[in-house]
């Protein structure tokens, strides 16, 4: 079925026959489902093999309501061969058990707007680059948290929590284990905002509000930031956001274009810089 007969984001009126769903478009499926959305490099990046053969399946998918192309990636920064994926009614089917399939998939990630969608691969591009570059060293990342699920975690007791992190996880490498929140930021939220947000971070570490909850004994907070100067403004003003207000290295920064699917193993380099000093860190250290 040739992509050029269809709108990029309509459906077939007449859908491309029967596909036989293959472990492979499964495990597509369940990506998109624990991601919520991908593009194509991230989609290739993370199930390697044959790039036309898996565009051909992604197509195929779409027209016959596996996947979703949300409208709103027209609106962002994106190369022109690119296309964003996320889960569909039917995807949802096979990727979850009954009582979550039933949620309204299509409408959900089909109609996200264009900052959150942009905000949201921000997140998915961090999440598949560390997933690579564990896979080579033999590592892991054995818990994931983002969205709703996240936010339900950390509500005790009915008690929501101060802080909604854009992702908390756990790695594996090594015979150790560490444990971080996630920020990226594209340069939408004022300082004042932000401050208050590391703030309350660092109230959690201090009074170990979630170690107990999330098991952990320490955890560290990294921001991605979406261009340099802005990851320079925010480690400044995170300076105020300990005790002393002298910096911490709980907190690391780095700048979204310093590790690339292409090149997986910088992330876990000395690419960090702390609010504390100068030196740069890997974030594992």
């Amino acid at each position: 079925m040739a992509e050029h007969k269809h709108k990029k984001f309509v459906r077939s009126e007449s859908p491309p026959g029967q596909l036989r769903i293959q472990p492979r478009d499964v495990a597509l499926l369940r990506d998109l489902a624990s991601f919520r959305f991908l593009n194509t490099e991230q989609i290739m990046a993370l199930h390697p093999g044959g790039q036309r053969n898996l565009q051909r399946r992604l197509r195929y998918l779409y027209h016959l309501g596996y996947v979703e192309r949300p409208e709103s990636q027209t609106l962002i920064n994106l190369p022109s061969d690119y296309l964003v994926y996320a889960l569909g009614k039917k995807g949802a089917q096979l990727a979850f058990a009954e009582e979550r399939a039933v949620k309204s998939w299509s409408r959900l990630n089909a109609k996200i707007a264009s900052p959150n969608l942009a905000h949201a691969l921000m997140v998915s591009q961090f999440r598949a680059v560390l997933t690579l570059a564990l896979q080579k060293r033999g590592g892991s990342i054995s818990r994931w948290l983002q969205g709703y699920d996240l936010k339900d975690e950390l509500t005790i007791k009915g008690k929501t929590p101060a802080v909604v992190p854009d992702g908390f996880f756990t790695m594996k490498l090594g015979g150790k284990q560490w444990h971080f929140f996630l920020e990226a930021d594209r340069s939408t939220m004022n300082h004042h905002r932000f401050l208050a947000k590391m703030r309350a971070y660092w109230t959690w570490y201090a009074e170990k509000t979630y170690n107990a909850h999330l098991r952990l004994e320490n955890f560290r907070v990294l921001t991605v930031a979406d261009t340099e100067g802005r990851k320079d403004n925010l480690r400044t003003t995170t300076k105020s956001a300990d005790a002393k207000k002298t910096g911490s290295g709980l907190f690391l920064f780095a700048c979204e274009k310093d590790y690339s699917l292409k090149n997986p193993a910088t992330i876990l380099s000395p690419i960090w810089l702390s609010a504390k000093d100068g030196d740069k860190h890997s974030f594992f250290e």
